[in-house]
């Protein structure tokens, strides 16, 4: 009975040592598989950014993170995307990884394209060109592409008529609208455009288009009268009483004589026009040409927008600067000479 139980003991001994060599094991194994999936950034350090490429494959994106220092095991990365089906979903982008994550947190980034956004701000009353160079400045685009797509007219024909568009240089021109965008690096210049046309499309509602409508414009004669409000008005107030001084005008058929029609005509964005500039033969010279430029000469705000649908009752057909970011406003053009020759010394 004595040796029995001793052969007993003796089995449940190698039992409890396999036992705890195998919890040992076990342990071991996922201490290892811990480490091996864990992020070798110290504690502390900054995030990483890493840039995926558009069609990258899981090996590159592996190779990518490795390289960065975001992984232990570009082969572990791959294994495990493999285990939790993200092969092939994994978006391109920018991506910020944090130190002490693991190898699954950061397929779950990817794969939710969880991406880092910047912030463009778009200002009011700059035109294409200058958002173009804007953006090729901040490393969002290339500033020839992007004038290239703004040429297109089928980009804005949601909202205007095509023969609206004849002689304009840019079809696009207006309707990008001024904001601060947040979006993600890698974007194309197409999908910028038309991030700012859809913001266009939100502020220009149904409820201004049959505004603009009951006043006898377009969205597109809307849009060129509010860009000119945009690039004359300084005073918030004024907004409202340039707008109808252009209203007034373009209800007689008279000129609008805007300086800054024929600034875009010459490719300028500010400064003084010189007598022989307002020669210059081009459509959107409205010393020349009666009635509106081919269309807006700079992307305006919602601001300028309602003040050429709401603008004040006034009889004014003149404003001059004063110097000082107010206009005086006059009916006759002899009133009007001689606030010129008061305030502009002419």
């Amino acid at each position: 009975m004595r040796a029995g139980g001793s052969g007993h003991k003796l089995r449940q001994t190698i039992r409890g040592i396999a036992v705890g060599l195998f919890l040992l094991c076990c342990f071991a194994a996922a201490s290892l598989f811990a480490f091996w999936s864990s992020c070798p950034l110290p504690a502390g350090s900054p995030p990483v950014t890493v840039l995926i490429e558009p069609g990258a494959s899981t090996r590159d994106i592996a190779s990518a993170l490795y390289e960065a220092g975001v992984i232990r095991s570009p082969f572990l990365f791959r294994i495990v995307s493999k285990v939790l089906k993200a092969d092939g979903k994994m978006q391109a982008g920018e991506f910020r990884f944090e130190p002490g994550i693991f190898v699954w947190d950061a397929i779950s980034t990817l794969v939710e394209g969880r991406v880092v956004y910047y912030t463009l701000t778009v200002r009011e009353g700059i035109c294409v060109e200058e958002i173009a160079a804007l953006i090729e400045e901040r490393g969002y685009g290339d500033k020839a592409r992007f004038l290239e797509i703004a040429k297109d007219p089928e980009l804005v024909a949601s909202l205007v008529e095509p023969e609206e568009l004849a002689g304009s240089i840019y079809p696009v021109e207006g309707y990008l609208f001024p904001d601060t965008y947040n979006i993600p690096r890698g974007m194309s210049e197409e999908q910028l455009i038309s991030v700012m046309l859809a913001r266009f499309s939100q502020v220009f509602t149904k409820e201004l288009r049959d505004k603009a409508r009951q006043m006898g414009l377009s969205v597109h004669q809307a849009s060129t009268l509010a860009a000119l409000v945009e690039k004359e008005a300084m005073v918030e107030e004024e907004r409202p009483v340039i707008a109808a001084v252009y209203l007034n005008r373009v209800k007689i058929g008279m000129k609008l004589d805007a300086d800054p029609t024929v600034l875009y005509a010459l490719g300028r964005f500010s400064g003084t026009l010189l007598w022989k500039e307002l020669e210059i033969d081009s459509p959107y010279n409205t010393y020349k040409y009666p009635g509106l430029p081919p269309g807006p000469i700079s992307n305006f705000g919602k601001s300028s927008l309602e003040a050429v649908l709401n603008p004040a009752q006034v009889d004014y057909f003149y404003f001059v600067s004063k110097n000082d970011g107010t206009h005086a406003f006059s009916y006759t053009l002899s009133e009007h000479n001689r606030n010129v020759a008061l305030y502009q010394g002419k």
